[in-house]
């Protein structure tokens, strides 16, 4: 794996960790199709697509996936690694399915041995236990044992045995379950686990599915430094000092971690602004914000002036599955029509894509993270913005980045950026009152 390396993710904070871990000072995220390949047509840099599959049906995802690896291939730039969820949410077997009907030749490694997610003999562990028994699958009724589960009649196990055999005995494994039709499915418990396993794939003509552990490996292997959390001075854990940039979040999960985060927001002077669910429903059946003088959009508005707001689903304790993606795109149309030229803390693969898709923003670019997994990355219109999982991160993680944000000095390229995006100023002024 090695020059420009292409891959794809299934959510777009899943597309801002890979691009932060290969080792590329200019891995670029691509948020459509369109803009990867371009991306490709321009510069011999990395590129990561964030592919959107995670809440498709399994058809839809499988079609996605295979019409990205043939364009991306036909493009010149073969996808080599696939960024899956860790738990395997999203329909990793359609995600394999659909790289196979492109002619890839795959391989999974979805151990994530720093959140002590492991592979053993096919099944996935969470810290020595069964996955099922974690916990962390919130509202998603189905929870899948592992790998081997997850991609079917074709998966061939390749246990721990083979894999801390070396190289050549991992290398050998993998081309004769391909050589049969097979899958490989690899086992991982600690990150030399993973290290080997990248090395022995390393100059193949393979395509890597698994978290970002595999990734991380990848980008170890490419000699890469793991990111360096940025530093915030505990004495300016006030977002709300004037003069500084203005930062808007948007958490778009209920999960537990993102309740606390925001609590510690509140008692950190950030208005925590929950916006009821119709306002929201009603946005995206119009594709637009007509409720703009609604109380709790005007106290976000009042509150972005004075430096920073969070935006999260009133009833977020409540949540309903089924209005899941709705809401994150309500969020979304709200955010872009409130923002401005504020930073953004994105909480949440599908919020962020909403949050970005209405600015119009195809691309961004990692340059550091606030904690691992929680990317700042700089934007096309110049802007910086934070990307981070839903249930991910210290209880001041989201603190943490807006503090960083707020004294972060803007790009003076972004006013230029801006003015060249017309339908996007636009839309900013169609909601300043």
């Amino acid at each position: 794996m090695s020059n420009r390396l292409a891959a794809i993710a299934d959510d777009l904070s899943g597309a801002a960790e890979v691009a932060a871990v290969l080792g590329s000072s200019s891995a670029t995220v691509a948020l459509t199709l369109s803009a990867a390949l371009e991306h490709v047509a321009r510069s011999s840099s990395d590129v990561v697509l964030d592919c959107d599959t995670r809440s498709l049906d399994p058809d839809s995802r499988r079609a996605s996936v295979a019409r990205a690896a043939l364009r991306m291939r036909a493009a010149g730039a073969p996808v080599r690694l696939v960024k899956t969820d860790s738990l395997l949410r999203g329909g990793v077997g359609d995600v394999v399915g659909g790289l196979t009907d492109a002619g890839a030749h795959v391989v999974v490694a979805s151990a994530l041995p720093a959140l002590g997610r492991t592979v053993v003999d096919g099944r996935l562990l969470v810290h020595g236990s069964p996955v099922a028994d974690a916990g962390l699958h919130g509202l998603e009724a189905r929870v899948v044992p592992g790998p081997l589960a997850a991609v079917g009649e074709r998966a061939r196990s390749v246990p721990l045995t083979v894999v801390r055999a070396g190289g050549d005995a991992v290398s050998g494994s993998v081309e004769r379950a391909i050589g049969a039709g097979e899958i490989p499915v690899l086992d991982a418990v600690t990150d030399d686990d993973l290290d080997r396993i990248a090395a022995a794939l390393d100059g193949t003509d393979c395509t890597v599915v698994g978290s970002g552990g595999i990734a991380a490996a990848v980008g170890r292997l490419r000699g890469a430094q793991a990111p360096v959390p940025v530093v915030t001075d505990p004495g300016q854990h006030s977002a709300r000092a004037e003069g500084r940039q203005h930062v808007l979040l948007v958490v778009g999960t209920a999960s537990t971690e993102a309740t606390g985060q925001l609590e510690v927001l509140a008692a950190n002077g950030v208005p925590v602004v929950p916006v009821p669910r119709d306002v929201l429903l009603r946005a995206v059946d119009r594709r637009e914000v007509d409720d703009i003088d609604h109380p709790a959009i005007q106290e976000a508005l009042v509150a972005l002036r004075s430096g920073s707001a969070a935006l999260c689903v009133e009833d977020r304790h409540d949540p309903v599955p089924h209005l899941a993606r709705r809401l994150a795109d309500g969020l979304g149309i709200v955010a872009a029509a409130i923002s401005g030229r504020s930073a953004l803390v994105l909480t949440g693969g599908e919020t962020a894509r909403s949050v970005l898709s209405r600015l119009e923003i195809a691309t961004i670019v990692p340059e550091g993270a606030v904690e691992p997994g929680c990317v700042v990355s700089r934007a096309d219109d110049g802007r910086r913005v934070v990307t981070r999982p839903g249930s991910f991160g210290s209880i001041t993680n989201l603190l943490d980045a807006a503090t960083f944000l707020r004294s972060a000095r803007d790009d003076p390229s972004a006013t230029r950026a801006a003015s060249k995006r017309p339908q996007a100023a636009r839309t900013e002024r169609q909601y300043r009152r």
